[in-house]
């Protein structure tokens, strides 16, 4: 069964990362957290690379 991208991003940080499973009632939104925090950590680093090469 195919999950949401959300669910796979989050098992894949637990399981990388080693942080403590949250409640089976809070999964949702630590999946949504989690999700959001690389998202927003992959474009800051995109955008700096993009600020950086567009100067030089």
């Amino acid at each position: 069964m195919m999950r949401s991208l959300t669910d796979f991003v989050s098992e894949s940080f637990i399981w990388g990362v080693g942080i403590t499973r949250p409640k089976e009632r809070q999964r949702r939104f630590a999946a949504y957290y989690i999700s959001a925090c690389l998202a927003f950590a992959i474009l800051s680093v995109v955008g700096f690379f993009l600020i950086l090469v567009s100067r030089f």
